[in-house]
């Protein structure tokens, strides 16, 4: 029945989000509505096995009323595993801004997390 998940996040810029996630992280745009133009209202990116959705706030509250909100606050966070861990946190370490060091768990993973340029939290663990 169920076959897959796919975050829809919240953003003020969904341009703004994609420069973030592909220079960044190295996610790519698959798709951008409107196609062109300065103002996008959604967009969805890839990376590997990962797709996220971006949704701009009043696009996303005109759809969903009630996600209203004058400020977006995070209440969530991405949990990402990858197969190399040190090498991602080298290579994000001084691009992006630290939520948590590379870290044990007390489950037993290797785990770091980063801010995305909205405030959102992903967590990276191996």
């Amino acid at each position: 029945m169920y076959e897959t998940v796919t975050t829809n996040i919240m953003v003020r810029n969904v341009k703004e989000t994609i420069a973030f996630y592909e220079n960044v992280l190295g996610f790519q745009k698959v798709l951008s509505v409107p196609d062109d133009g300065e103002v996008l209202n959604f967009a969805i990116l890839a990376k590997d096995k990962i797709s996220i959705m971006l949704q701009e706030q009043q696009n996303l509250i005109e759809e969903y009323p009630t996600l209203s909100t004058d400020e977006i606050k995070p209440t969530f966070t991405l949990f990402i595993t990858v197969s190399d861990i040190s090498a991602l946190y080298n290579e994000l370490k001084d691009k992006a801004q630290m939520a948590k060091d590379l870290h044990k768990t007390f489950y037993g993973k290797d785990e770091f997390a980063v801010f995305d340029n909205n405030g959102n939290i992903l967590t990276i663990s191996c």
